[in-house]
């Protein structure tokens, strides 16, 4: 008496028991229906939101302050007060030079920005 465990068997093209090999007599042909290419149905086409100019955003840094990424996170984590358009313009360029070919803020000196902001929003 076997406890018919039944899979598929492309070879024999039938169910058949792991334990005893016997084929499961079934109703259902043995071949698969043939494959329909009916056109898929129309989707709501996706809305696309333009990619931003880059040609006029200014890439410089703003008046009186200095072009190293890495000195203007060392003044925010000194105390230095940004306003809201020095603190956007910090964060995107920040996110910038992580996405550029050769990042400024990697490695140990990512390490040692983190430590600095970290003690500046946590102090001992």
């Amino acid at each position: 008496m076997c406890r018919h465990d039944f899979y598929w068997s492309e070879r024999h093209g039938a169910e058949r028991c792991r334990r005893c090999a016997k084929l499961r007599e079934s109703d259902k042909p043995t071949h698969a229906e043939p494959l329909r290419f009916d056109a898929p149905p129309a989707r709501p086409v996706a809305e696309v939101m333009p990619f931003p100019d880059l040609t006029s955003r200014d890439t410089a840094p703003l008046p009186g302050e200095p072009a190293d990424l890495k000195t203007r996170i060392e003044r925010l984590a000194d105390g230095q007060v940004l306003d809201r358009t020095a603190t956007l313009k910090l964060l995107l360029d920040l996110i910038e030079d992580g996405q550029s070919s050769d990042p400024q803020i990697v490695g140990i000196a990512a390490a040692e920005v983190y430590a600095r902001l970290h003690t500046a929003v946590n102090p001992a």
